[in-house]
Protein backbone atom coordinates (compact mmCIF):
# COMPACT_ATOMS: atom_id res chain seq x y z
CA UNK A 1 0.00 0.00 0.00
CA UNK A 2 3.00 2.33 -0.06
CA UNK A 3 2.76 4.94 -2.78
CA UNK A 4 5.35 5.21 -5.53
CA UNK A 5 6.23 8.68 -4.25
CA UNK A 6 6.96 7.19 -0.83
CA UNK A 7 4.42 9.40 0.94
CA UNK A 8 2.88 7.28 3.65
CA UNK A 9 1.65 6.96 7.22
CA UNK A 10 2.38 3.94 9.40
CA UNK A 11 -0.25 2.63 11.80
CA UNK A 12 0.87 0.62 14.80
CA UNK A 13 0.63 -1.89 16.42
CA UNK A 14 0.32 -3.86 13.17
CA UNK A 15 2.83 -1.83 11.10
CA UNK A 16 0.24 -1.07 8.42
CA UNK A 17 1.76 1.37 5.92
CA UNK A 18 -0.84 3.41 4.07
CA UNK A 19 -0.28 5.65 1.08
CA UNK A 20 -1.07 9.31 1.62
CA UNK A 21 -3.43 10.58 -1.05
CA UNK A 22 -4.35 14.16 -1.84
CA UNK A 23 -7.97 12.94 -1.85
CA UNK A 24 -7.90 12.13 1.86
CA UNK A 25 -9.38 14.86 4.01
CA UNK A 26 -8.32 13.48 7.41
CA UNK A 27 -6.28 10.65 8.88
CA UNK A 28 -9.57 9.04 9.93
CA UNK A 29 -10.82 9.03 6.33
CA UNK A 30 -7.48 7.60 5.20
CA UNK A 31 -7.67 4.80 7.79
CA UNK A 32 -11.27 3.97 6.91
CA UNK A 33 -10.46 3.95 3.18
CA UNK A 34 -8.03 1.09 3.70
CA UNK A 35 -10.21 -0.77 6.20
CA UNK A 36 -8.35 -0.09 9.45
CA UNK A 37 -10.57 -0.79 12.46
CA UNK A 38 -10.59 2.70 13.94
CA UNK A 39 -13.53 3.73 16.11
CA UNK A 40 -15.28 6.97 15.22
CA UNK A 41 -18.53 7.18 17.15
CA UNK A 42 -19.32 10.82 16.27
CA UNK A 43 -18.68 10.33 12.56
CA UNK A 44 -15.53 12.45 12.44
CA UNK A 45 -16.78 15.64 14.06
CA UNK A 46 -14.25 15.63 16.93
CA UNK A 47 -16.80 15.37 19.72
CA UNK A 48 -16.38 11.80 21.01
CA UNK A 49 -12.63 11.17 21.18
CA UNK A 50 -12.91 7.55 20.05
CA UNK A 51 -10.52 8.04 17.10
CA UNK A 52 -7.68 9.13 19.42
CA UNK A 53 -4.26 7.77 18.52
CA UNK A 54 -0.74 8.24 19.86
CA UNK A 55 1.65 10.08 17.54
CA UNK A 56 4.87 8.04 17.82
CA UNK A 57 6.78 9.86 15.08
CA UNK A 58 6.20 13.14 13.26
CA UNK A 59 4.47 15.16 15.98
CA UNK A 60 6.60 18.16 14.99
CA UNK A 61 5.12 17.99 11.45
CA UNK A 62 1.55 18.44 12.69
CA UNK A 63 -0.01 21.86 13.03
CA UNK A 64 -1.36 22.83 16.46
CA UNK A 65 -4.72 21.36 17.40
CA UNK A 66 -7.69 23.14 15.89
CA UNK A 67 -10.36 24.59 18.19
CA UNK A 68 -12.50 21.41 18.16
CA UNK A 69 -9.60 19.10 19.01
CA UNK A 70 -8.09 21.52 21.54
CA UNK A 71 -11.32 21.71 23.51
CA UNK A 72 -11.74 17.93 23.69
CA UNK A 73 -8.04 17.42 24.50
CA UNK A 74 -8.27 19.94 27.33
CA UNK A 75 -11.46 18.38 28.72
CA UNK A 76 -9.94 14.88 28.66
CA UNK A 77 -6.41 15.78 29.69
CA UNK A 78 -4.73 14.49 26.52
CA UNK A 79 -0.94 14.57 26.32
CA UNK A 80 0.68 16.29 23.33
CA UNK A 81 1.06 12.89 21.63
CA UNK A 82 -2.65 12.06 21.87
CA UNK A 83 -4.42 13.36 18.78
CA UNK A 84 -7.76 12.84 17.07
CA UNK A 85 -7.54 11.20 13.65
CA UNK A 86 -10.65 13.01 12.46
CA UNK A 87 -8.99 16.38 13.05
CA UNK A 88 -5.53 15.59 11.60
CA UNK A 89 -4.53 15.94 8.00
CA UNK A 90 -2.55 13.00 6.61
CA UNK A 91 1.09 14.08 6.57
CA UNK A 92 3.87 11.99 5.10
CA UNK A 93 6.03 10.19 7.62
CA UNK A 94 3.62 10.05 10.55
CA UNK A 95 3.73 6.95 12.73
CA UNK A 96 0.48 6.57 14.66
CA UNK A 97 -0.38 3.98 17.28
CA UNK A 98 -3.98 2.87 17.63
CA UNK A 99 -4.54 2.02 21.31
CA UNK A 100 -5.17 -1.69 21.81
CA UNK A 101 -8.50 -0.98 23.47
CA UNK A 102 -9.69 0.53 20.19
CA UNK A 103 -8.84 -2.26 17.76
Amino acid sequence: MVSKSGKSITFLPDDVIVQVSHKDQSVLELALRVGLPLNHTCGGFGTCGTCMVFVRKGLEKLPPRNEIEAELASDRGFSDEERLCCQMEPIDGLVLEIPESKV
